[in-house]
């Protein structure tokens, strides 16, 4: 009111306008930092996905021209990622879909997977073409039994014997024909081959690699096909499933990604914003106190002990923060708020088999009794004793193999110092509760 006609001159009508967008902006982004929620463990989108804008555009640009292969453990935003990059497809005009192989029985039960997913999707494109395939199965009705999935789909239980691929491949072609490019999204596909192993001991590693090799191969040849992108995803190793089973060929034409922890950096922020949306008070001090606690700052375990330090803030008002920090990680490794760590236990046995399983468990128990690990030399010994009767080129390579699944799939990391390199736990949490389990 002070600025009189000066403000209705061009100029300070300007600065006026952009003063105001400032402001509306900076309270904008103070809200969002402000109300970002501290969800661990549910995959996250919109305000609430955090930190991983530059692996959106590295992700969006492979699947332009690769199939994308995706592992890493349970819990470090695997489906996030996967989801938002969706989007981002979307945006561009691709179609997508998403399957959780997970809990499929067999192959056929895969493509049915595959078909109800279209049904479900809810882009109007897809669903078009869902009407189209739904015309198709019906025709093949003499050898196809009909059941209701969700308004009327069909699935693909055979009255007849009849190759899974057959199906798949028509699948393929229907979807290849709506001339946009498309992603289909397969979450825990080595579970699904963990199982068919499993379950079928004569067959199952053949069956595996006739899939892969339908993937690999076959699924480029259907005619309209080419547009079709896939993103993989697993929490436990398809690349250790491959190798361990001679079909590593099956699986190189597939880029291989995992997700990095966050910086120091990312996850200083992240927290912060946390303390932001969540009353409390933390200090960039006591935020880099929390983030060298973790060890291995991937987002979901910065949530976790975060969410248990609000906890022992309300417990425990009195004390200093680096001793509620560390209640935090102690709590995080007890009974009730460890379901995450036994998947980690649990995965070794579902890759490796109860032998090997069991010999990757006692490296792990051993590198767990110190935050430094245990020298090279120590855990070979330890495996030696456990197999005796083994010469030593054998227990050699039973090391290096079981070492590698090990850093590759996220449980510890080599460390080189003066003493040798040793190997430790990438996740101090995870440390601390390997060692609680393995004591007496």
């Amino acid at each position: 009111p002070n600025a009189g006609t000066a403000i209705l001159e061009p100029r300070g009508i300007a600065q006026w306008i952009n003063c105001a967008i400032n402001l509306l902006r900076n309270n904008f982004i103070a809200k969002l930092r402000s109300s970002m929620d501290n969800i661990a463990g549910p995959p996250v989108d919109g305000d609430n996905f955090f930190g991983r804008e530059a692996e959106i555009v590295d992700f969006v640009d492979l699947l332009k021209e690769h199939d994308v292969l995706l592992l890493g453990p349970r819990r470090i935003g695997k489906t996030s990622i996967a989801r938002v990059v969706m989007k981002a497809l979307r945006d561009l005009d691709w179609l997508t879909i998403e399957v959780n192989a997970a809990s499929c029985l067999d192959e056929r039960d895969f493509v049915r997977k595959l078909t109800q997913a279209i049904n479900e999707s809810s882009q109007s494109a897809v669903k078009q073409i869902y009407d189209g395939l739904r015309s198709w199965f019906t025709d093949q009705s003499d050898r196809i039994e009909v059941v209701d999935v969700g308004g009327g789909a069909v699935s693909l239980g055979a009255k007849k014997e009849r190759d899974w691929s057959l199906d798949a491949n028509h699948m393929l072609k229907h979807l290849g024909s709506a001339g946009q490019p498309w992603l289909i999204y397969i979450d825990e596909l080595p579970i699904f081959f963990y199982e068919l192993i499993k379950n079928d001991k004569t067959h199952g590693v053949q069956r595996v690699r006739r899939f892969l090799d339908w993937f690999r191969n076959d699924v480029r040849n259907v005619p309209h096909a080419k547009p079709i992108r896939w993103l993989l995803t697993g929490s436990v190793g398809l690349d250790s499933l491959a190798q361990r089973h001679g079909m590593a060929d099956t699986i190189n034409s597939l880029s291989h990604q995992t997700l990095k922890p966050f910086s120091n950096e990312q996850a200083l922020e992240l927290l912060q914003r946390l303390a932001q949306g969540n009353d409390l008070a933390l200090s960039e001090e006591d935020a880099r106190k929390l983030v060298r606690a973790v060890q291995w700052p991937q987002p979901y375990y910065l949530q976790r002990v975060f969410q248990l330090l609000r906890r022992q803030r309300s417990d425990h008002p009195k004390k200093a923060m680096e001793q509620l920090i560390e209640a935090a990680v102690e709590a995080l490794t007890k009974p009730g708020e460890d379901n995450d760590f036994h998947h980690w236990d649990q995965r070794l046995l579902m890759q490796l088999g109860d032998l090997d399983g069991n010999h990757a468990q006692a490296l792990l128990a051993l590198a767990a009794t110190s935050p430094d690990g245990s020298r090279a030399e120590s855990l070979l010994f330890a495996l030696q004793e456990r197999m005796r009767n083994d010469n030593e080129d054998m227990q050699r390579r039973k090391f290096i193999e079981l070492r590698d699944i090990l850093l590759r799939d996220g449980y510890w990391h080599a460390v080189a110092s003066d003493r040798g390199r040793h190997y430790a736990f990438l996740l101090e949490p995870l440390r601390r509760w390997w060692q609680r389990r393995s004591a007496l």
